[in-house]
């Protein structure tokens, strides 16, 4: 048995990761060791202005790529009162999960605290999750494990840089603390390119640890009371520019009027009101499995989202996410490769005669699963031989 502390983004009010946090550690306790997640709060190391002036040029560019600049950008970030409403709903949701099912250290930690005072462990693990994705300018060595003692054993396992390329100027930052760990895997075939052509090093690609649990593994947390009794078709969406909202909305609706079955729609952190009929809810992530399981059909641009349309073995479509290949939709589309469902992902803007076509698609699960099963054994092979 060894003591194995998780660091990864634990402390956002998203599904996702309160899903793959979760499965990392059941499955690391599964295989028999002690684990814990390190309470590491990223806004902490935020980078300072002397930070941002040292790289003029990378911060406006990162400025212009996010359109942060743009007057439409600043209005999107006013918070309504029902948006802030929302919001603290979610606070509680996901405290109470992270109370309940999340092994959590008490103490919060930065960087500093984190290499000054680490705590006790035989080995740390970094990832899952967009932990090396650096949406900002600069990357967290904490998600590189740079806090970790000499003689602590350091894996990665399933980051994503969510995207195909890193940033130049980050280049010696990540060679720097890659080179340093014991055993380097990664989500997507774009991260295993990233890490090589960076530091000159292999790195296995494996599942998102939500996979290498089955249906029965989320028992304990799915919740099936409060489900609609209905026949009812589950919308679960992450934000996205407006037009790709407005153009889901059309997608989605078209399926209501051939269905005529009734859209219960969950999002976090979609700006954009649904206001077409849709029945809103904010469920807990059990709920939200619970919600997933009782469906007659999932329409989500979530990677998590469509993860569990196949581990629930649900009929599904998913939607880009946003309107670049190499960005939020790469997850989605190696994911759905890798089990030869690609016909099931709706590209930016397609035609609603071409996604109606999609919504008739049926699924083989004896298929999806025996494609499954050698990448999740490859996966769970990964991560026993690096522990041991």
């Amino acid at each position: 048995m060894k003591k194995i502390g998780i660091i990864t983004l634990q402390n956002g009010n998203n599904f996702g990761a309160m899903y793959q946090c979760f499965a990392l550690q059941e499955y690391l306790k599964k295989s028999g060791h002690e684990v814990f997640i390190v309470n590491y709060e990223m806004t902490r190391d935020s980078s300072s202005l002397i930070d941002y002036l040292s790289k003029p040029v990378q911060f406006f560019q990162k400025l212009r790529d996010r359109k942060v600049l743009s007057a439409k950008f600043r209005s999107s970030r006013n918070e309504t009162g029902l948006e802030l409403q929302i919001k603290e709903k979610y606070d509680d949701i996901f405290k109470e999960f992270r109370k309940t099912y999340l092994n959590i250290t008490e103490k919060e930690y930065d960087y500093t605290s984190l290499s000054e005072s680490t705590p006790n462990a035989d080995i740390f693990i970094c990832g899952s999750d967009q932990v090396w994705a650096a949406d900002f300018l600069f990357t967290s060595p904490a998600f590189l494990l740079g806090f970790a003692p000499k003689g602590v054993k350091r894996i990665s396992y399933a980051p994503s840089f969510g995207k195909k390329k890193l940033e130049t100027y980050l280049y010696e930052t990540f060679k720097t603390y890659i080179k340093q760990f014991d055993a380097i895997s990664v989500r997507e075939t774009s991260g295993k390119d990233i890490v090589e052509k960076v530091a000159n090093i292999d790195a296995k690609v494996v599942l998102d640890p939500t996979l290498l649990l089955d249906k029965k593994d989320y028992s304990s947390i799915i919740k099936l009371s409060n489900i609609p009794d209905e026949p009812y078709v589950l919308v679960y969406l992450l934000s996205q520019e407006e037009e790709l909202f407005e153009w889901s909305s059309k997608v989605i609706n078209k399926l209501k009027t051939i269905t005529n079955m009734p859209i219960y729609y969950v999002s976090t952190n979609n700006i954009w009101s649904p206001d077409r009929g849709w029945q809103v809810l904010h469920p807990t992530p059990g709920e939200l499995l619970g919600l997933f399981t009782k469906s007659s059909m999932v329409l989500t641009n979530s990677f998590h989202g469509t993860v569990f349309s196949l581990i629930l073995q649900k009929k599904f479509v998913s939607f880009a996410r946003d309107k670049y290949e190499d960005k939020q939709n790469l997850r989605i589309t190696e994911l759905l490769s890798n089990v030869n469902l690609l016909d099931h992902f709706c590209r930016p803007f397609e035609s609603l005669s071409i996604v109606q076509q999609k919504f008739s698609l049926e699924i083989d699960y004896d298929k999806v699963t025996d494609q499954l099963k050698p990448l999740i054994k490859s996966s769970s092979d990964f991560l026993k031989s690096s522990i041991s």
